[in-house]
């Protein structure tokens, strides 16, 4: 149903909507009239019609009384209203993308890591699940031993379903233990996951600390999933992540991939 809320999600203020809703319902109608049932200002009225006329919404017309008359424009012409807008921002996008290298030379900021923290398995899902709107792949430092609680087991196939349903690629580590051996026959590599086995020799306890790690984006995120612990912290650092990602390169390139055979 068209009405002022409608034409707002298209860009018209309030009462730019309330004028052409009136009008629309009205016909050819005096400013007097129209501005009574949008219920704003006559002065306010004069100056949302000459912005519609611009917009090839509205036109002038006189009756029979010689009275001068406002009238709504075909409908048509509020689609191609629409259209024109869209292509006018499409082609001011295209510009911005071409100023995007002078914006950057300018642009200057400080990187003031910004901490978020959660307890409990709620807590540790809901910060966990941000990495689902990731717009890069997920480098990930696991120790399978920490999510052994029942708790996490349909949360965590689940959200690797959603990851991988939205093509968001991860790059796992993962300790070579019995355990690990038996945990990944659950988990299958794919076109969006691939896995990495490190010894304890390689990774010097890196993949011991009880939980994981996970680097995307310009963010590091820590969950320590064991009940003696059970939370997670969110970091938000481009230096930071830079730095943990060129670690998690260089264990990558000794770690062996999966032998699923």
């Amino acid at each position: 149903m068209l009405n002022e809320q409608t034409l707002k999600e298209f860009g018209f203020n309030e009462d730019e909507a309330k004028i052409y809703v009136a009008l629309l319902e009205l016909g050819p109608s005096t400013v007097s009239e129209i501005t009574k049932k949008a219920k704003i200002t006559r002065t306010l009225g004069y100056v949302v019609l000459e912005k519609l006329g611009m917009w090839g919404l509205v036109s002038l017309a006189r009756d029979n009384s010689k009275k001068m008359k406002y009238v709504a424009e075909h409908p048509r012409n509020f689609v191609q209203y629409i259209k024109n807008k869209k292509s006018a921002w499409e082609k001011r996008a295209e510009k911005a993308e071409g100023l995007l290298p002078e914006l950057l030379s300018l642009y200057k900021v400080q990187d003031k890591p910004a901490i978020r923290y959660q307890e409990g398995v709620k807590g540790i899902t809901a910060l966990f699940e941000e990495s689902l709107q990731s717009k890069t792949e997920i480098l990930s430092v696991t120790d399978v031993e920490s999510w052994q609680d029942p708790q996490f087991w349909d949360w965590a196939k689940n959200y690797n379903r959603q990851r991988n349903k939205l093509k968001i690629k991860e790059r796992i580590l993962l300790l070579d233990t019995p355990q690990g051996r038996a945990w990944i026959k659950n988990y299958r590599s794919s076109p969006y996951t691939i896995y990495r086995w490190v010894t304890r020799e390689q990774a010097k306890g890196l993949l011991e600390f009880g939980g994981e790690l996970n680097i995307y984006e310009n963010k590091v995120v820590v969950a320590l999933p064991k009940k003696q612990q059970r939370m997670i912290a969110l970091i938000e650092s481009q230096v930071l992540a830079n730095i943990l990602k060129s670690m998690f390169e260089i264990v990558w390139s000794v770690a062996r991939p999966v032998d699923y055979k």
